[in-house]
């Protein structure tokens, strides 16, 4: 790079030289002021300094010249330093385009000399270039080496972090696991120590429930005592009543025999005979009376007793039917059963002697406790309207059977539907 810019400068002292060149009078006067011949300057080299040189030569000759045509004479003189004159400017202009010549061939050679050396530089420079270019790719391979071995050696590190966190991270889930592990035991324990207590709580629930229905069949026992205590009597009063009638009927013959004694004891007094008459024939009308009555009414009773006992086994009797059915999860008397509960209802006010038995039952659905909590409802649902319509508290019992006592095992809707009942159950012991 050096080389290029002296050429470059080179090149442009050259160009301002030639620029810079003085015109032929003012070599002339140069020439005669140094006192230096002007024919120099065709013998002279090439270059700026010889054309000056030459250009003096000219001017020292053209004084000469004139010096030589004054002593001569004025007007010889004028003469002769005219056609001299004329001819150093024409040997001037030929020396001019002369150097104008050497000029512009110093100018090529010197333009020619710095492009030759600018390519060198060039050269030499691109050379440096490349070296330096190469010195760089085998740093930046050398660095790309050492680069790829760090990245390796980091690659190295981080899959052993990386082996370390895992098995850091293996440690504490398998801790965890077991803390885990240990709550599910515990919690494993405390369930199975709820699931005993729950049976402990089953069984005595169990016991409780055997103790009341121990209790439920001693009052049931007890009922059923009163109830044939109530029946046998029942039974004394029909016997009562059966005899009160057979004593009527005595009375009525004997007040018959003692009429036929008045009437007798009449015939010997007629006065008191037909007082005695009269007043034997009213006690008598009336005692009869009393007696057809009494007859009358036990029969109409013993009647309405047989009529009574024979309809609860009436098929065309509402008391016939004994079971009432309900819709899935109701306890309420369906509004189609009513008239039958309502018949048996009257059939215990009217025989208060007759004890029934209401027996709640729920199809399979369902858990036991709800279920024998929905046929509890269900018997008890049918007591009030037992109650509504005449009978006494004592001689009903309601019960639940809850999906114990099915009146069908299958198991679809029409099943459910027959087992879904209240029984009234008149024959219970």
């Amino acid at each position: 790079m050096k080389n290029i810019v002296i050429g470059v400068l080179l090149a442009s002292l050259l160009v301002a030289c030639a620029s810079d060149e003085p015109p032929v009078g003012d070599l002339k006067k140069r020439g005669r002021a140094a006192g230096v011949p002007m024919s120099a300057a065709v013998d002279s080299a090439p270059g700026a300094s010889v054309a000056v040189d030459t250009l003096n030569d000219q001017n020292g000759v053209s004084q000469t010249s004139e010096s030589v045509a004054i002593s001569a004479g004025a007007t010889d003189q004028v003469a002769a330093a005219k056609a001299a004159a004329e001819e150093a400017a024409l040997a001037a202009t030929r020396a001019a385009e002369v150097q104008n010549a050497e000029l512009e061939a110093a100018r090529v050679a010197a333009a020619k000399a710095a492009a030759e050396e600018a390519a060198l530089a060039a050269a030499r420079a691109a050379e440096v270039q490349n070296a330096e270019l190469e010195a760089a790719r085998v740093a930046a391979a050398r660095a790309a080496e050492v680069h790829s071995a760090e990245l390796e050696a980091a690659r190295v590190a981080a899959a052993k972090a990386a082996a370390e966190e895992a098995a850091l991270a293996a440690a504490r889930a398998a801790e965890v696991h077991s803390a885990e592990l240990e709550a599910a035991k515990a919690a494993a324990a405390q369930a199975a120590a709820d699931a005993a207590a729950a049976r402990e709580a089953a069984s005595a629930a169990a016991a409780r429930e055997v103790a009341n229905a121990a209790k439920v069949a001693a009052e049931l026992e007890a009922v059923k005592a009163s109830a044939a205590q109530a029946a046998a009597e029942a039974s004394a009063a029909r016997e009562a009543a059966s005899t009160s009638a057979a004593r009527e009927v005595a009375n009525a013959a004997k007040v018959a025999a003692e009429l036929e004694a008045v009437k007798a004891s009449a015939a010997q007094a007629a006065a008191e005979a037909s007082a005695a008459r009269e007043a034997a024939n009213v006690a008598s009308a009336q005692n009869a009376a009393k007696a057809n009555a009494a007859r009358d009414a036990a029969k109409a009773a013993i009647a309405r007793e047989v009529v009574a006992e024979d309809s609860l086994g009436v098929p065309s009797s509402l008391l016939a039917k004994r079971s009432i059915y309900y819709p899935i999860d109701m306890d309420a008397v369906p509004e189609q059963d009513k008239r039958t509960v309502q018949a048996h209802a009257k059939y215990l006010a009217e025989h208060q002697n007759r004890l029934v038995r209401l027996e709640g039952h729920a199809d399979e659905r369902g858990s036991s406790e709800y279920n024998l909590a929905l046929g509890q409802r269900r018997a008890d649902g049918v007591k009030k309207a037992l109650l509504v319509g005449g009978a006494k508290e004592n001689q009903i019992e309601s019960v639940s059977y809850g999906e114990e006592k099915p009146m069908s095992t299958a198991h679809n809707e029409a099943a459910w539907s027959q087992n879904r009942r209240t029984d009234l159950n008149y024959n219970a012991k």
